[in-house]
């Protein structure tokens, strides 16, 4: 069974605020393994509504929202991108692999394996 979504609500809290606990609540979220959050604003809060989806739909992690029915509150929903655990010290490697493989794209460098970045150039 899939854990139960975190929730958020709003009220009472002005539209910087609530942007910063839906940001909070994301982090939250993927760091416990959760993949749906809920965000309850409230109804008639036209500010409140209107931050929670902006906030929502631009997130990186975000990958869809929806609102929510009206017997769970009104509010919107949103299905988070899965955060897949690293193993133990590889994380560093893999980043720096990664790394260099989009500099290798973008600037067509042939970086030889084993160094860390471009060959020293004489002036």
């Amino acid at each position: 069974m899939p854990p139960k979504p975190h929730r958020l609500d709003l009220h009472g809290l002005g539209t910087a605020a609530a942007e910063t606990a839906i940001r909070r609540l994301i982090a939250t979220a993927q760091a416990q393994g959760v993949w749906r959050v809920e965000v309850v604003h409230g109804r008639g809060a036209d500010d409140l509504a209107q931050v929670a989806r902006n906030t929502l739909k631009a997130h990186p992690d975000v990958t869809d929202i929806g609102s929510l029915d009206a017997n769970a509150g009104y509010g919107v929903w949103a299905r988070l991108r899965k955060i897949s655990a690293q193993p133990s010290g590889a994380g560093a490697t893999s980043a720096a692999q990664s790394a260099r493989h989009l500099l290798k794209q973008a600037k067509g460098l042939n970086i030889p394996s084993g160094t860390s970045g471009p060959p020293a150039r004489d002036y």
